[in-house]
C-alpha cells in the first residue's frame, strides 16, 4: 500500500519534498462558509499555508505529526480566524508555537500521526475562533456515519490551491478497509476526498473532532481507495495529558 502524506514543503523550500508529490486542497468539495469551522487553523511559513490544525484549548492546537516533523516549530506561524488565506481579515488572530507535545509518530508506518502545539498566548474566542469538542476516550464512530473535514489543500492532485477555506462531506467507511488507529472515509458516486495540504486538518462528526486528516492511498479523491485520519479518541489520555502539563 502506497502512503502519501498530505503536507509538502517543496512551496517553502525548494525542492524537498516529504512522502512524494505533496501539496493540495480538498477534491470535489465545496467553499465554506466564512468562519463556519471556527476551530480550523491555517499552519504557514512565510505567510504560505502547508498544514491545518485544530484548537482543541484556549492555548493548545492538536495537527498531525507528520506536519511537524524535522520542521522547525519556530519558523511556523498558526493563524486563527481565517476564511481567506491572502486576504485582511479583520477575524484573523496569528501565534507562535511555544511547545511541541509528541507521542511517538512513527515516519515509516504512520502510526500514532498527531501533535499538540502550545501557541504563545491564549487565543481570545468569538464567534469566528472557537474550540472544538473531543471525543471520550476509546470512542467508537460507526460506518456509515456522516461526518465533514475541511482544508486548504489542492483541488486535485495537480490542481491549484485554493485561497478559500473548503469543506466535503464525508462518510465513515467498514473498519475492515481501514486500520485500527484511524478512520476511514469516502465519497460514494463521484470521485472525491482530502488532497495535499489538507494535513492536520479535522474530521468532525456530529460535533465531535473524531479525526485527524493524515494520508491517502496513491492519489487525491481517486475514488476506490478510502481517506485515512488518525482517530483522535485513542489519543484522549495523550491529549488531556498535554494540556494540563
Amino acid at each position: 500500500m502506497e502512503h502519501v502524506l498530505l503536507v509538502t514543503i517543496a512551496l517553502l523550500l525548494g525542492s524537498k519534498v516529504h512522502g512524494g508529490s505533496l501539496r493540495t486542497k480538498i477534491v470535489g468539495g465545496r467553499e465554506a462558509a466564512p468562519n463556519s469551522h471556527p476551530y480550523i487553523a491555517s499552519l504557514q511559513i512565510r505567510r504560505q499555508h502547508f498544514c491545518g490544525g485544530s484548537l482543541i484549548a484556549r492555548q493548545f492546537l492538536m495537527t498531525a505529526a507528520h506536519c511537524m516533523d524535522s520542521m522547525n516549530p519556530n519558523l511556523v506561524t498558526v493563524v486563527l480566524g481565517a476564511h481567506s488565506l491572502q486576504q485582511n481579515e479583520d477575524s484573523k488572530q496569528s501565534f507562535r508555537i511555544s511547545q511541541v507535545f509528541e507521542n511517538g509518530f512513527n515516519p515509516q508506518t504512520l502510526e500514532n500521526d498527531i501533535v499538540i502545539l502550545k501557541l504563545d498566548r491564549p487565543v481570545t474566542l468569538n464567534t469566528k475562533v472557537q474550540l472544538v469538542s473531543l471525543p471520550n476516550l476509546n470512542e467508537n464512530v460507526a460506518a456509515g456515519t456522516q461526518c465533514v473535514t475541511a482544508g486548504w489543500g489542492r483541488l486535485s492532485t495537480e490542481g491549484r490551491i485554493p485561497d478559500r477555506l473548503q469543506e466535503l462531506n464525508v462518510t465513515v467507511t467498514g473498519r475492515e478497509q481501514c486500520r485500527p488507529n484511524n478512520i476511514c472515509t469516502g465519497v460514494f458516486m463521484r470521485q472525491a476526498g482530502i488532497c495535499f495540504g489538507d494535513s492536520g486538518g479535522p474530521l468532525v462528526c456530529n460535533g465531535v473532532i473524531q479525526g485527524i486528516t493524515s494520508f491517502i492511498i496513491r492519489s487525491c479523491g481517486n475514488g476506490v481507495a478510502p481517506d485515512f485520519f488518525s482517530r483522535v479518541a485513542l489519543f484522549r489520555r495523550f491529549i488531556d495529558n498535554s494540556i494540563n502539563s
